[in-house]
């Protein structure tokens, strides 16, 4: 699927907003030497949370815009698959993050490999909401 230029600068456009908490928190531990901190952050599954509920969004308003004939049955397979897949373990190990006393390396890999899904998630489905939108 060719992707249109304004789709690309009006996902960009949300992305960079949703990554700001990030380029905050990269810039405040750069300028307290603490690099480490920056990958044990639970920003990440915080960002990757708002990620999969706005391609959640995105979708179903392109879908609800749209004039063509789309099954009801693989719109709700796709906001399923990304709500399951997605959104319920960011939440997950949001809250595992949050509640251990010490850290897990293994969950705060996992929580950026959320995060990363929720990017390219995000960009595809979104892509897919928004040219529905533009219709």
């Amino acid at each position: 699927m060719k992707v249109d230029k304004t789709i690309k600068y009006i996902l960009s456009s949300e992305f960079l907003f949703t990554l700001l908490p990030i380029v905050i928190l990269v810039m405040v531990r750069l300028f307290q030497n603490d690099f480490k901190s920056i990958f044990y952050n639970t920003e990440w599954s915080v960002i990757a949370i708002i990620l999969f509920g706005q391609s959640v969004v995105k979708f179903s308003s392109g879908i609800s815009n749209t004039n063509e004939k789309v099954r009801w049955q693989f719109v709700a397979l796709i906001i399923s698959l990304i709500i399951i897949f997605g959104l319920v373990p960011s939440v997950i190990i949001l809250i595992l993050n949050l509640i251990n006393t010490e850290i897990h390396f293994g969950m705060y890999i996992a929580q950026f490999i959320i995060f990363l899904i929720s990017c390219f998630v995000f960009f595809i489905v979104g892509s897919i909401g928004q040219k529905m939108l533009d219709e």
